[in-house]
């Protein structure tokens, strides 16, 4: 099977300059004011008096953050529900750092709790820690169970270190993930039985309860229901599998009613392939070409086990997706120039928003760079949209890195590539490492943050 490039309507530029920022204050909003009630619920229920007498302070101080640990965790679940409201407003990258910063502060507000309430009821009772520990284990409802609970969180946490996530593989990652669903599940209980908000006040009883319910419920429709219907929907199955370059293929998916699959250029999914021995492991793919009706398309790499494994996969395999997610899109765009640079196999996304990127002749540049001259990938593809919308294409091998001063895409080179670079658009796809420096290059020369979007790939 072979892509064809066809005209295409083009996607209207949008005044969304400052988009994300917005949506993240209106999360932040949210956020906060969810905070304020549930600080009001328990200053409602006599939060304040509770701090006095021994060892008072201390309680206070644990069932505040016992509460607030909660709303954080809920908040955790709701970024991880893929919600399409929450996704489209603040992005992949955008969803990726809230879920990181609200997980950590989520871990240490559950520890502050434990710690907090054993001592204020130890120093009440004039105690030891253990005694008092043990204690909460024999006699209180279900504080074995928000034990368990809680040490799971903890392990989430640790898990989604930088240093221990590389550690770990996809699946064993993604494995330990999913015990925060228990976890939540068991502190709920703890929550229910012994927590002053639900066990005195009616009201805070059905504002908890509601919370749960509508982050619950997130999870059921988009994580689990929205999966199921839209592959059942689309019957998805590999057509064909076409090699690209040394150790790059690329995985033609076809299947029902694609036209009516809403995706975008620049757009991802994760793929899962249902062979006995892929079935197991979700990997987020972009889309390497435009959709058009007839056929999905992804590019991959040799980069593991499971990349490596597609370039055998057999056609007639079915394929279960979910998504798209992403908004690294060309609905982004906010000047009528663009800059496009690709690292690697990160020229995945930019090769299908090279179709749908609003811009005339001369207005559109793409900067492709590699270790070496045969890792280009989509070279007659690439050449055909050069020649079909007059794109500026500044191809780069090399495996010579330098400074911001010397590198090959450092900042004398970058003003010399594109003078105009501060009046346009740059989509950013590659290694972490390069769009670390490229995004602190860009600023350097004068791009607005909000010019600046980045799709970010590992394995």
């Amino acid at each position: 099977m072979t892509s064809r490039i066809e005209a295409r309507p083009p996607v209207a530029v949008q005044p969304h300059a400052e988009a994300a920022d917005g949506a993240a204050t209106d999360v932040a909003v949210l956020v906060a004011a969810n905070v304020l009630v549930a600080v009001g619920l328990w200053l409602r229920d006599g939060g304040l008096h509770t701090s006095s007498g021994p060892g008072g302070v201390l309680t206070g101080v644990g069932q505040l953050t016992g509460l607030l640990a909660t709303d954080a965790v809920l908040v955790e679940l709701l970024l991880m529900s893929r919600m399409p409201i929450l996704e489209r407003r603040l992005g992949f990258d955008g969803l990726a750092r809230w879920h990181r910063w609200n997980g950590f502060a989520s871990t240490w507000l559950i520890v502050l709790h434990v710690v907090a309430v054993t001592l204020g009821y130890a120093e009440a009772g004039r105690v030891g820690l253990p005694h008092q520990f043990g204690d909460f284990i024999r006699h209180y409802p279900d504080v074995l169970m928000a034990t368990v609970g809680t040490v799971l969180l903890i392990a989430v946490a640790v898990t989604s270190v930088r240093a221990a996530r590389a550690r770990l593989r996809r699946e064993s990652w993604y494995v330990v993930h999913l015990y925060a669903y228990l976890a939540v599940a068991l502190t709920f209980a703890h929550q229910l039985a012994v927590g002053s908000d639900f066990v005195d006040d009616r009201l805070a009883r059905i504002w908890w309860v509601a919370l749960y319910v509508v982050v619950g419920g997130s999870i059921l429709v988009w994580r689990v229901g929205w999966p199921l219907w839209f592959n059942a929907r689309h019957q998805l199955r590999v057509a064909d599998v076409v090699a690209e370059g040394p150790g790059v293929v690329s995985v033609y998916v076809t299947g029902r009613d694609l036209d009516r699959v809403p995706a975008e250029a620049g757009q991802f999914f994760l793929w899962r392939i249902l062979t006995r021995d892929l079935w197991s492991q979700a990997h987020p793919f972009s889309l390497s070409a435009a959709p058009h009706g007839r056929s999905l398309r992804i590019t991959v790499k040799d980069l593991g086990d499971f990349t490596r494994a597609l370039a055998h996969v057999r056609p007639g395999t079915r394929v279960f997706a979910e998504g798209p997610y992403g908004t690294f899109t060309a609905r982004r765009q906010t000047r009528p120039r663009a800059l496009l640079i690709a690292g690697g196999i990160g020229i995945t996304p930019l090769r299908a928003l090279l179709e749908t990127i609003p811009a005339g002749p001369g207005d559109l540049t793409l900067v492709y760079r590699v270790q070496r001259s045969e890792d280009f990938v989509f070279r007659d593809e690439i050449d055909r949209l050069v020649q079909k919308r007059g794109i500026v294409l500044y191809p780069i091998a090399g495996t010579d890195i330098g400074d911001d001063q010397t590198d090959r895409l450092g900042i004398p080179a970058l003003q010399r590539l594109v003078p105009d670079v501060a009046d346009r658009d740059i989509y950013l796809c590659g290694p972490p490492a390069l769009l670390d420096a490229l995004h602190r290059r860009l600023r350097h020369l004068g791009v607005p943050r909000h010019q600046i979007h980045s799709e970010r790939f590992t394995y």
